[in-house]
Order: structure tokens, then sequence, then C-alpha cells
């Protein structure tokens, strides 16, 4: 949801288009739309995946007059699993953007990991799929950024790292750094392309006011490694 709001991360993943070539971007988790809206004037195409009808019907809303973008109503997991066997089926071989908010959870001490949080099922849905690169949003990875913990299970790096490397063996993972953040404020969003200071957005930004929202974790997931001299991030 909350992807856009910080400006280092944005220009990162647009340095990370531009290194692998890529033309599409993928988010499971749309929410209200501002982010798929956003990311719709950086990419070729665009694809949103939300259960929820509300949200659909908002993110619909939000895209209107956006011909690259498209939104769809299913659980990620399913839309994912699809989508990776429609890519090999044509034989593809571009490199996809897949941006995980994992903002679900389902509580209960006796479920499975992959019950409990969606992410991971979300995992499992790609495994194989080794062209992409992964974005995992909420990311504990410390250094002053923050990141989900539901029932004292945090989202980090031990949590997900036998998933990601059934999706990818090789992959490279880093992390991003708070020194670069740079969050976005109701006056800087102004002539930004595809931000527009309606209510949903300024919402937005007024809730995600303190430092434990402002400053979030993300966790980056490569199919080659990447030139730290030339990224701001951190490998891990």
């Amino acid at each position: 949801m909350g992807w856009w709001l910080d400006r280092g991360s944005c220009g990162i993943t647009e340095q990370l288009r531009d290194h692998f070539k890529i033309h599409t971007f993928i988010e499971t988790g749309t929410y209200r739309g501002v982010n798929l809206k956003f990311w719709s004037y950086r990419f070729d195409t665009v694809i949103g995946v939300d259960l929820h009808r509300r949200y659909f019907r908002e993110t619909s809303r939000k895209l209107n007059g956006r011909i690259n973008a498209e939104i769809v109503c299913e659980d990620s997991f399913k839309f994912l699993e699809d989508f990776a066997y429609k890519y090999y089926q044509d034989e593809r071989q571009d490199i996809i953007l897949i941006y995980l908010d994992a903002h679900f959870y389902v509580q209960g001490g006796q479920k499975m990991k992959e019950e409990r949080w969606v992410v991971l099922r979300e995992l499992q849905s790609l495994v194989g799929c080794k062209n992409c690169v992964l974005v995992i949003h909420d990311f504990n990875c410390g250094d002053g950024l923050h990141g989900l913990v539901y029932d004292d299970e945090p989202l980090n790096f031990e949590l997900v790292k036998d998933y990601l490397t059934e999706v990818n063996p090789n992959f490279s993972y880093y992390v991003n750094l708070r020194e670069h953040c740079n969050p976005h404020t109701e006056e800087s969003i102004v002539g930004v392309e595809g931000l527009e200071p309606d209510f949903t957005t300024l919402e937005t930004i007024r809730f995600h006011s303190t430092d434990r929202l402002k400053y979030r974790g993300i966790l980056y997931c490569t199919p080659q490694p990447l030139d730290l001299s030339q990224f701001k991030l951190k490998e891990i």
C-alpha cells in the first residue's frame, strides 16, 4: 500500500526497472489503488490483485483511463500461480517485478505458517519462477526501519528464506537503508506524475505520519547480483 510514499525506494525501483529491462509490474494487495496508479506511469504494464471487492472497486475507479493497468479480484496466491503457468506456457523470458505488500495474516496458533502468512503462500505459488525481481514491503531489517510483527512473529528473512530459495536458489538479497529514505509530504506530491492530492492520497500520507510508519523496511530479491556502487542498498 505505502511503497509510493518513500521517494528513495521509488528511485531504487526505477533503477531496477532499467537495469533488468522490466516492462511488467505486479502488485498483490492493492488496497485503494494509489500505489498501482503511481506505477502505471512508470511501467508498460501493471497488474494488481486484491481479494476484497471494496478495494477492487476503489482501485478500478482510481485506474480509470489507465489502459496499461489491470485489476483482478481473487486470491493473490491463485493469481500468481496462474500467471506463472501462463508465463512459461507462452515461453516468455522477460523479467517481471512482483511487489508483495504482505499485509495479510490469519490468527491461529495451530495453523501452519503458510496459513497464517499469506506472503508465504504467494511465494509457494512462484516456485521455480526465476525470471522475477521480488519486492517484499514492511520487512523487518533493523537499522531504524520497521516491519510487520504478528503474534510476536516478525516478517523477516528467517521467515521467508526457505520459500525464496524455492522460487530461485540463485537470488541475491538486499534491503533498503534508512538514510536513503525520503518520505513524501502533502506538499511534495504536487506535480508528481501519477499522484494527485485527493482525499485517499492525503489521508494515506497523514496516517503514515509517525516514524514507525514512515520508515519501512523493504527486501529486494534479484535474479543477478547488483553493483552496490550504483544502488543505495545493503546486501544480506
